[in-house]
Order: C-alpha cells, then sequence, then structure tokens
C-alpha cells in the first residue's frame, strides 16, 4: 500500500471500513508476497487484506493468484486512497474482476471477505469433531487399517467420474465431489495417526514439499533437462540417493508396485518396470498373440479395447476362472520369475 493511504487509515482502520473487527481474526499480506507465489499463502476462512496493490499490472497478477483459492464470483473490495481525507473510498466487485476497476494506480489495498466452509482447516476441524468422544461412533472405531478400502474405492470413483467425461459431457461437479472424498480419508487417517502421536498433518505435507522440490532439481534448483526420458533418468538417481541415505539396500528393477493394485494396474506397472529394465520386450509381447492383434485392429480406441478385456472376463467365467485373480496370479509369477 502506499503512503497515500497509510497516511491517514492504518491497517486497523481499513478493517473497520470494511466492517470487519481484527482482534477476532484476521490477516494482512503485502500484494507483493502474494504475485510471487503461484498459490495464494493465506487463510481463506479468515478475512484478507492486502496491501500495495500499486498497479492494474499487479492487481491482474493478484487476481490470477488469488482465483486458485477462492472463486471467482467472491466480492473483492478495493480500498482507494480518501479525496477529502475523511475516509477511503471503496468499490466492490468480483474477484474475477477487481482488477478492471480504475484507481490502481494511486495505490490501494484489497479486502477479502472469508469464504465460508472453502478452507482445508475447516475439514481438518470437522474430522476432529467426528472422532471427538462425544463424535460419530462410526468415525470414532475408525483405524488406519480400516479405511484402506475405502481409500483404494474413493479413489477409483474419482477415476469412474473422470471417465465419465467422455464425449465432452461436464461431470466437473461429480469430480469435485470424489476428490473431496479422498481428501477426506487423507484427513481422517492423518488425524487417527495424530491422536496416537505418530504424526501430524503437517509432518504429511512438510515431507511431500521436500520431495517434490528435491526431486524436481530441474525446476527448483540448476539441473538441465531435455525431455521426459531425462527427467525419468534423473528421478530414479535421487531415488536411489534417498535409499542409500536411509541405509536401505538398492531398489531391485521390480521393486516399488504395490501389492493390492488392481490387477490391470498392477500389470501396467511392473511391464513398465520390467522394460524399462531391459526385462520385458513390450513391444514384441504386444504383437505375440495374431489372433489377439487382429482383434485390435490398427488403431484401435479406448472402448475397443475395453471391449475385449470386457469379452475376456466373461470368457474367464465360462471356465470358472476370476479374470482379476488370474492377471494378478500371473504378474506375481512374473515378478518372482524376474527376481522381483
Amino acid at each position: 500500500m502506499t503512503n497515500a493511504l497509510y497516511a491517514t487509515h492504518d491497517p486497523l482502520t481499513l478493517f473497520a471500513a470494511a466492517g470487519v473487527d481484527p482482534m477476532a481474526g484476521a490477516q494482512i499480506v503485502p500484494a507483493a508476497r502474494i504475485a510471487d507465489h503461484a498459490y495464494p499463502q493465506v487463510e481463506t476462512g479468515l478475512p484478507l487484506l492486502i496491501t500495495g496493490v500499486g498497479s492494474p499490472a499487479l492487481a491482474a497478477t493478484l487476481k490470477e493468484r488469488l482465483l486458485n483459492a477462492y472463486p471467482a464470483q467472491h466480492p473483492a473490495t478495493l480500498i482507494l486512497p480518501p479525496e477529502d481525507g475523511a475516509a477511503p473510498r471503496m468499490t466492490t466487485a468480483p474477484l474475477g474482476e477487481f482488477d478492471r476497476l480504475a484507481g490502481m494506480e494511486s495505490g490501494a489495498a484489497l479486502y477479502i471477505p472469508p469464504l465460508e466452509r472453502g478452507d482445508f482447516t475447516d475439514l481438518q476441524a470437522i474430522v476432529a469433531r467426528l472422532r471427538a468422544p462425544d463424535g460419530c461412533p462410526w468415525d470414532r472405531v475408525q483405524t488406519l487399517a480400516t479405511l484402506r478400502q475405502d481409500l483404494l474405492g474413493e479413489a477409483v470413483e474419482v477415476l469412474e467420474a473422470i471417465d465419465a467425461e467422455q464425449d465432452g459431457f461436464d461431470n466437473n461437479a461429480h469430480i469435485a465431489e470424489e476428490l473431496g472424498d479422498v481428501l477426506l480419508l487423507v484427513t481422517m487417517m492423518t488425524q487417527i495417526a495424530t491422536e496416537e502421536g505418530r504424526f501430524q498433518m503437517a509432518d504429511v505435507i512438510r515431507h511431500i514439499v521436500t520431495k517434490l522440490i528435491r526431486r524436481h532439481p530441474h525446476v527448483f534448483g540448476d539441473v538441465s533437462v531435455d525431455g521426459v526420458d531425462e527427467v525419468f533418468a534423473n528421478w530414479d538417481e535421487i531415488k536411489a540417493q534417498e535409499k542409500a541415505a536411509r541405509g536401505e539396500a538398492a531398489a531391485r528393477p521390480l521393486d516399488g508396485v504395490p501389492a493390492h493394485l488392481p490387477a490391470l494396474e498392477k500389470a501396467r506397472k511392473l511391464q513398465s518396470k520390467a522394460a524399462k529394465a531391459g526385462l520385458l520386450d513390450r513391444e514384441g509381447l504386444a504383437a505375440s498373440e495374431p489372433g489377439l492383434v487382429a482383434l485390435v485392429g490398427d488403431e484401435p480406441d479406448e472402448i475397443r479395447v475395453g471391449e475385449i478385456l470386457w469379452t475376456l472376463v466373461a470368457l474367464a467365467k465360462e471356465h470358472d476362472i476370476d479374470a482379476e485373480d488370474a492377471l494378478r496370479a500371473y504378474a506375481v509369477a512374473f515378478r518372482r520369475e524376474h527376481g522381483g
């Protein structure tokens, strides 16, 4: 915020002009700090005063950043220096349009009201309440082990919601809902771990943030890469270094495929790892059954491949074989044969 606005109105006065009692909880963040981060480091459940909105260009960057956390129709109030020394001037517009308001050249502040039930801490608070002694009986008896299948099932429902977007169908609301269910389970499992003194959400987030930075030196460091293959090569080297630092044995070529993956995904991952390690000629395998190749055709789509898999499931059933179990058993045998 420029001196013109600070000269007569401190942040407490600006909050008062917006009808906010900062003593009940509020935050003040410089515009430059928000502009410097792809995602605004703010608590969306608290009133937000952004200072130093000094130009239309900066306002446009702020809007881009804030729209990562707030809906486009969420109100935003631009606070301008007073013309007569009496009170700051205020203009409210949807967040997605506030950068079009006039007067930012003279220095301004931006007030964003709290987002109701839209902050991650809201979810954490609800989960903690459900787990409390007087909370929900079902939630209270859950453990990390009992939620394993729920987590897998909810992840599958996300995939199904995404798949429903075929043919241009807009399924955004359903995808958001299913992702929320996955986030609920992650939050619930972390809450259980917190209660047991094992780790907290801050540990979960710190771990993944640190790992992402460490495994992307081509983004956060000075390493140069030429394409995805070099990224994968770097990842393998970094993972090996991480294992060595933990005193673990070097990974075998087929390590790292979760045992409880659905059989098709397990087969896909095993084939990828085996091909990468020179244990499998994937192209040769794909051409090894001429009859199957002919069924698939030269330019198959997902529907055609799905139809063939669907038929194979029925064919296996006719012979009293569970296709899921059959593929899983073959994958296990392949891994055992090749030292996995």
